[in-house]
């Protein structure tokens, strides 16, 4: 058996025998992490003195992404122009629209040119309309009358150019002409189109014969005007007798008018790329400052519309009490403020009318009505007018009588009439008789042409309150249409006689 002694002892040798073994391991550890530190020292020298240049301190930085790639090229398609439109640009814009333009640019004077180009415009906007229909089912009435507004806009657009120039009067009659004429492009509402072409061709003759007839021997190119003109109208006509016989032809198994897109003439570019991620938007400049000085001074003249006028009460240099105490006081009145009148846009209109009540036709408020028929009538029947507005009125057939009252720019044409033609507060008017009419009487109207028939010369013209009314009488072996203008007096002289008041008509001689 062992002593405790020898025990210890051979507990001590074991622990410092595993001492020395750690201690030797740990020296060939660190042996190998000296080798290894040294060949990594020497590999990144060699590396660095072959790549990097000498003066190089911190690695290069990493290349930049490559580009994103190029997005494909947009698609475009180019819309097929319907059979109808191509017949169209054919017979009516290439044909004959064009040279009448080349034309009047050739001898017409700039007015006349700009409403030929405001012609062409609206011609343009028919033939969108035709596009519309090529392509879309019929739409209700509501939308129809939208597709029309641009319509109606252009002919308003023609008809103010010949206003704005009534003062030429040697190319007044050319004005008239294209304006009268600028109204076929209506035949898209008429159940019987070529025929609403055919009258309008017909009113605007009247004025195409003047035009003939002032400038038969001073320059044919006047009478060259005139026929291309009538010609556009002939080429009209003839496209829609074969194209749209009864009416505007829409497209049965089309898109509705809401879902159609007008086809553009070259494609569409892509749209922008979008802003990049991360960049906030620019800041809103200051209200205030140097910059709010600048702008305010670069409004010019109505940078002082916020100002008052100052009172002479309030002036300093005219009131020495306002010196002295450097106060000035408050107005002590405040003004009223004034009521803001009500827009011309914003007023009712009212709802027009066109019926027959007992024996008297009513047309009320009708406006921009370019040939509104009244036909079928009796001889007690009567034809009034009422508040109508750049209307035309036809009566076909012989009434008791007709009366226009409070009218602007409104033409009638009459073929006979038993008692009397009445007009009253009428500006602007046109009175056509083609028949007989015993009486004519007009109150407190100014701007009236007044056409009368061969057989209407014995007629009874009583003006009241009037001015620049005009009466044309057809001239004698002339073709019909052919007409003299002359103007009903408008100067009386008044003197007295044995008692009495005399009254005779100035003549201006010389």
């Amino acid at each position: 058996m062992s002593s405790p002694n020898q025990g210890l002892y051979s507990l001590a040798t074991i622990i410092k025998r595993l001492e020395a073994v750690a201690s030797r391991f740990e020296d060939i550890e660190e042996t190998k992490r000296t080798v290894q530190s040294k060949r990594q020292s020497s590999t990144s020298t060699v590396t660095s003195f072959i790549e990097a240049p000498p003066t190089a301190t911190t690695p290069p930085p990493p290349p930049p992404p490559p580009p994103p790639p190029p997005p494909p090229p947009a698609i475009v398609v180019q819309a097929v122009t319907p059979p109808s439109v191509q017949a169209f640009d054919a017979i009516v814009i290439d044909a004959k629209l064009k040279p009448f333009m080349e034309l009047t640019k050739a001898f017409a004077p700039r007015f006349l040119v700009d409403q030929v180009d405001l012609f062409a415009q609206e011609l343009d906007v028919l033939r969108g309309i035709l596009l519309i229909a090529a392509a879309c089912k019929k739409p209700d009435q509501k939308a129809f009358g939208e597709l029309l507004n641009p319509l109606q806009v252009s002919i308003e657009g023609v008809t103010r150019a010949k206003e704005a120039n009534r003062k030429e009067r040697e190319w007044f009659n050319h004005l008239t002409v294209v304006a009268e004429g600028a109204v076929c492009v209506g035949w898209v509402t008429a159940p019987k189109p070529g025929q609403y072409v055919s009258e309008i061709r017909d009113s605007t003759m009247f004025y195409s014969n003047r035009v003939l007839k002032e400038f038969k021997e001073k320059d044919t190119r006047h009478a060259e005007w005139v026929r291309a003109f009538v010609a556009i109208m002939d080429e009209m006509k003839r496209y829609i007798m074969e194209n749209h016989s009864t009416g505007l032809v829409w497209n049965a198994s089309g898109v509705s008018v809401s879902e159609y897109k007008a086809p553009s003439s070259s494609g569409t570019p892509p749209p922008p790329p979008p802003p990049p991620a991360g960049v906030p938007p620019a800041p809103a400049p200051a209200a205030g400052g140097v910059a709010a000085v600048f702008a305010d001074l670069n409004r010019g003249e109505a940078v002082t519309k916020g100002l008052r006028k100052v009172d002479k009460s309030e002036m300093t240099h005219k009131n020495p009490d306002l010196r002295a105490s450097s106060v000035v006081p408050a107005s002590t009145a405040a003004k009223k403020p004034m009521k803001p009148t009500k827009p011309q846009a914003l007023m009712g209109k009212k709802p027009g009318k066109f019926a027959l009540e007992g024996n008297k036709w009513l047309i009320e408020y009708q406006e921009d009505q370019p040939a509104l028929e009244v036909t079928d009538v009796e001889l007690n029947q009567t034809v009034n007018l009422f508040g109508c507005k750049n209307t035309t009125v036809l009566v076909k057939g012989k009434v008791n009588a007709v009366t226009l009252i409070n009218c602007t720019k409104t033409s009638i044409l009459v073929e006979s009439v038993i008692s009397t033609v009445s007009i009253t507060k009428s500006p602007s008017f046109a009175l056509q008789i083609t028949g007989f009419a015993p009486t004519v009487q007009v109150d407190s109207s100014d701007s009236g042409q007044i056409y009368l028939s061969k057989a209407c010369l014995d007629v009874e013209i009583t003006t009241a309150k009037c001015s620049a009314i005009n009466v044309s009488l057809p001239v004698e072996g002339e073709e019909e249409g052919i007409f003299q203008e002359q103007a009903v007096p408008e100067m009386l002289k008044s003197v007295v006689k044995d008692g009495k008041l005399v009254t005779t008509v100035v003549e201006h001689v010389g």
